[in-house]
């Protein structure tokens, strides 16, 4: 049995016997597993993830109690991992954060002309009270990564989809497991399959070799062989550019489209609804991708996950204004 999961239930114990596992603990347990298949490799494992389901349920129920919180939590996909677990299993990798945001000064972004100038015309922009991308057709439905932490491909199809929409006015699925299988370190990019990547990167591919349709190259969830030959595969970028480190700015950028943004998605993974304000702003480490689709009028972000539409709103969530989360860190938005 994996060792983890051993030393965590001998350290779990003790709290298991000192709570009240009643009947009612026990059946919600149940109508969990069942909705979501799950199935252990053994009797020790469904101990283990029992004791992790009550815990989290609990904090849950204390969290949800609690008038003064801006947002719900609810029980989802995620609720037999522990915190350390989801991030370790769900995230990307911290050692390819860290690596990545060491060298992030020195990133050279995808510039000419036409990029510069839409960043001039951006700061004349008379911004909308709010704005929110679905309700413009420009937004393809929620996908699932799964257990594979490729949310880079999901945040950069997602961008190049809307755009493809707004300057085709064509609403199309391009395919993330394309990304997921050529975008790879040794074909030159700096990207690592499902312990992580980066979004840029992506456009950086596209704009070479195109990327196809979902229906024409399926996600299955696991890094397989690059099957993108060839220089013609679909809709390709030709420029893009990194959104400024201000709220003014990317709110700017999102009156023009969807924009790519990485977040630190820690504390995430119970988020069911409201205005989430809940990661650790000392301590940000940008782990997820996602998909600015537009804000609320009081600056509240909203966003497009890849969990599925059972986590969140549908899907989606909003974060709440300014930097929360580290959301004005390292952004992209296509131009032509």
């Amino acid at each position: 049995m994996n060792k983890f999961i051993l030393l965590s239930i001998i350290m779990l114990m003790p709290l298991c016997f000192a709570q009240d596992i009643s009947v009612e603990k026990l059946l919600a347990y149940n109508k969990w597993s069942s909705q979501h298949q799950r199935v252990y490799l053994n009797e020790h494992e469904k101990l283990f993830r029992q004791m992790v389901f009550f815990e989290n349920m609990q904090k849950i129920q204390e969290h949800n109690s609690d008038p003064n919180n801006t947002y719900s939590t609810h029980l989802n996909q995620f609720s037999d991992m522990t915190k350390e677990e989801f991030v370790e299993k769900i995230l990307m990798k911290q050692d390819l954060v860290d690596h990545f945001m060491k060298g992030i000064n020195q990133e050279t972004t995808h510039s000419d002309s036409n990029n510069k100038e839409t960043q001039l015309n951006s700061k004349s922009l008379t911004l909308a009270d709010s704005i929110d991308w679905r309700t413009k057709g420009a937004v393809t439905s929620v996908k699932n990564q799964g257990d594979c932490g490729s949310c880079w491909t999901f945040s950069a199809a997602g961008l190049m989809e809307s755009f493809n929409f707004i300057k085709n006015n064509v609403l199309v699925d391009f395919s993330e497991q394309q990304l997921l299988d050529c975008v790879y370190f040794t074909r030159g990019y700096n990207s690592y399959g499902c312990s992580g990547g980066w979004p840029d990167q992506c456009l950086n591919y596209a704009s070479k070799i195109g990327i196809t349709t979902l229906d024409k190259y399926p996600y299955v969830g696991v890094m397989t062989n690059c099957r993108g030959s060839g220089t013609n595969n679909g809709f390709k970028p030709k420029s893009w550019i990194q959104i400024p480190n201000t709220s003014n700015d990317l709110k700017s950028a999102l009156n023009f489209s969807p924009v790519s943004v990485l977040v630190d998605a820690s504390t995430l993974g119970i988020y069911k609804s409201g205005i989430f304000n809940g990661c650790d702003q000392s301590n940000i480490s940008l782990n997820h991708a996602v998909l600015a689709v537009g804000y609320d009028q009081q600056g509240n972000w909203i966003i497009k996950n890849s969990w599925g539409t059972q986590w969140g709103e549908n899907g989606y969530m909003r974060l709440a204004a300014n930097n929360t989360c580290g959301i004005l860190s390292y952004n992209f938005q296509i131009t032509a």
